[in-house]
């Protein structure tokens, strides 16, 4: 696997700032800001259509029933 720290992303960001021409660098700072809303909204997207799929509230509802009545069977 490809693994890719900050300082390879900064390099990498220099080496395409240094070769575009500069009346070109709004333009690509704006393309490449909305690609990452897209990646953004479809990971959120993801993720909620997971939570959803699996029930994860009524999961973590069930463990936190489950752990109040430990508590109380430890009381009494």
């Amino acid at each position: 696997m490809i693994q890719i720290g900050i300082p390879e992303l900064l390099i990498v960001i220099l080496i395409i700032l240094f070769s575009v021409k500069p009346e070109n660098i709004q333009s690509y700072i704006k393309t490449f800001y909305s690609y990452v809303l897209h990646i953004q909204n479809f990971f959120t997207t993801a993720k909620d259509d997971l939570e959803k799929e699996l029930n994860i509230d009524g999961l973590k509802q069930d463990i936190h029933n489950e752990n109040r009545l430990k508590e109380l069977d430890k009381d009494v």
